[in-house]
């Protein structure tokens, strides 16, 4: 192990490049040709039950008429459906169905079987180390995401 001081902006830098370059290849051997905006969109509402449109644009940082455009793909798809929102009649909440909700879970499976096809040659101990590096993860997605809601 090395004396020489940690650098803190390194380690960020490369873990930002690593774990979208992940993310990335990860949607593309899983995706099966949908847009990594409607597998997202489909994981929020798995996630996080019923939304409005305009919620869920800004949740993945669209435009609402782009929203609506791939709402309106998904519900010709049958993986989600759009039902009058009871605490405002104008507005629309939009939820998995059934197809939808296999259909993410699929997409999450392919993605594992992927990543565990890209551990199958890690040692033991290297598979220990990416071990406690998955809650050290999770601290940081989860103070990313406090910080962007408030």
């Amino acid at each position: 192990m090395s004396d020489a001081p940690l650098d803190a902006g390194a380690v960020a830098t490369d873990l930002a490049l690593a774990s979208g370059t992940m993310s990335r290849l990860l949607g593309q051997a899983a995706g099966q040709g949908r847009s990594v905006t409607a597998w997202r969109v489909l994981s929020s509402l798995d996630r996080l039950g019923a939304q409005r449109v305009g919620d869920l644009a800004i949740e993945q940082r669209v435009a609402q008429p782009t929203m609506t455009g791939l709402i309106i793909r998904l519900e010709n798809d049958h993986m989600v459906q759009r039902e009058a929102d009871p605490k405002d009649g104008r507005a629309s909440l939009v939820s998995l169905t059934g197809a939808g909700r296999e259909e993410i879970h699929g997409y999450r499976q392919r993605a594992i079987n992927v990543l565990l096809g890209g551990m199958d040659e890690f040692s033991e101990a290297e598979q220990q180390t990416l071990a406690r590096v998955v809650p050290l993860m999770l601290r940081i997605n989860e103070r990313i995401a406090a910080d962007l809601d408030g």
